[in-house]
């Protein structure tokens, strides 16, 4: 990611100072005002010129012992003008206008620096405007273009979400070649503000028009990251895996992060070989299947996860506005149901609950919710509307809402940004599995 370097060009030397002093001075100083780039650092790929961004830019300039405060919106209104100002120390601030939680084609910049303006004299101030937003690239390879007729990606920082989209409609991609590789890339770059990013991959797989989909978290998030998203298809329609690509502005970081992939279902005609010769999928051998019978397009009856207030299961802060409301449905009715809880504030809390409290020592909470008589009993008195034993055990849809649970989390004192994992464990009577995790963020 470039850095952008706006020298504000003046006729005297640089005043700067950590340890602000208000100078008890009469009369006024000037600071000339004009910003020039250099972006010989590692390229950003954007729409605006470098002096595009510097014209749009926003600048504030603040005298901090008494909260004096000018804004000069956009620069170009006071480009090549002398700002005349009272002695005294200052901060100056540039910065992008446009500061959405996710946008396309918006990489934000901002850069500050202190300075003083002494009687009569005239100060030039350096201010390194850096990227401090994170910019999202999907690729997805050929594979997963064939073996899925329709699909959407969506990327969140729970504040905001974009998606990239191939349906009836529209397509947002464009196929490139990529290290001899041809991939279809998405139109547009996102841009989010700097937090953990969650991944959703929805799809139909064109052999038989069943759904497909999964999800990810990337945890470790940091301004001016380039996040690459190489995503992969087997061919039987399973997701292999995403490769992100992290570039700094000094070093290029690679991760392969293999996420739970779509259900692999034979389909006839399909079926791996016994090694017998008979590869009809039908048994005897019948030498009249073409392996081009009707293909059932019933979609797996694997329990799975409804959350109606976040589709896409991003990580959801903590606020007034929470809605942990969820829906575990299992066509095959529920056999085992269980909620690890992984949070430095509840855990503790959690197992204190359960029936192994005087052994817990330390990490994740596992809330049996059908067969801990303890936890059962201490959960149905304390009114949190948690369904219990058997209000799951054999249904078929449980309400399973959080709402109360992650409110408790407040009332430890979390610090800003810690993260609160919620993981449901379901089996059906039938083996099905659904492993959903789920994130809430403390503000």
């Amino acid at each position: 990611m470039k850095k952008i370097f706006f020298p504000i060009i003046a006729a005297a030397a640089i005043f700067t100072g950590c340890n602000r002093e208000v100078i008890e001075q009469t009369g006024t100083g000037s600071l000339a005002v004009d910003l020039t780039c250099k972006s010989n650092l590692h390229e950003v790929v954007t729409r605006a010129t470098d002096d595009e961004i510097i014209n749009d830019l926003v600048i504030d300039i603040q005298r901090p012992y008494d909260n004096w405060t000018k804004t000069y919106d956009p620069f170009s209104s006071i480009r090549g003008k002398v700002v005349e100002l009272g002695s005294g120390d200052y901060i100056l601030t540039a910065s992008s206008a446009s500061k959405e939680h996710a946008a396309f084609d918006q990489p934000i910049y901002s850069g500050s620096k202190d300075f003083k303006i002494l009687t009569g004299q005239v100060t030039t101030v350096d201010v390194i405007c850096a990227i401090t937003n994170v910019k999202v690239t999907v690729n997805l390879s050929d594979n997963f273009v064939q073996e899925l007729s329709g699909y959407t990606v969506t990327v969140s920082n729970g504040k905001g979400n974009l998606s990239w989209n191939k349906n009836a409609g529209e397509d947002d991609f464009k196929p490139v070649a990529i290290e001899g590789q041809t991939y279809y890339t998405g139109n547009e770059a996102g841009w989010f503000t700097a937090a953990p990013l969650s991944i959703t991959i929805d799809g139909h797989r064109a052999i038989d028009n069943t759904s497909a989909s999964a999800t990810m978290i990337i945890e470790d998030v940091k301004a001016a990251d380039h996040h690459v998203l190489n995503i992969d298809a087997k061919v039987t329609g399973t997701l292999g895996g995403i490769n992100i690509t992290i570039n700094h502005d000094v070093n290029e970081i690679d991760q392969n992060i293999v996420i739970p992939g779509f259900d692999e279902e034979y389909v006839p005609g399909d079926e791996p070989s016994d090694g017998s010769g008979d590869d009809t999928g039908e048994e005897g051998g019948n030498d009249d299947n073409t392996g081009n019978e009707p293909v059932d397009p019933t979609p797996s009856t694997a329990p799975y996860l409804v959350w109606e207030a976040n589709p896409s299961f991003a990580p959801m802060n903590i606020d007034d506005d929470l809605n942990a409301d969820l829906v575990v449905n299992a066509p095959k009715k529920v056999k085992t149901f269980e909620v690890i809880v992984d949070s430095e504030a509840l855990s503790p809390t959690v197992a204190a609950l359960c029936s192994y409290a005087d052994s817990y020592e330390s990490g994740p909470a596992v809330m049996d919710m059908i067969g801990d008589a303890t936890l059962l009993e201490n959960l149905a008195g304390m009114g949190l509307g948690l369904p219990l034993g058997d209000e799951i055990l054999g249904k078929e849809t449980v309400p399973f809402y959080l709402t109360s649970l992650i409110g408790l989390i407040n009332i430890y004192g979390p610090e800003p940004g810690a993260q609160h994992k919620f993981t449901l464990k379901v089996t059906d009577e039938e083996g099905g599995i659904l492993e959903q995790l789920v994130v809430f963020v403390s503000i």
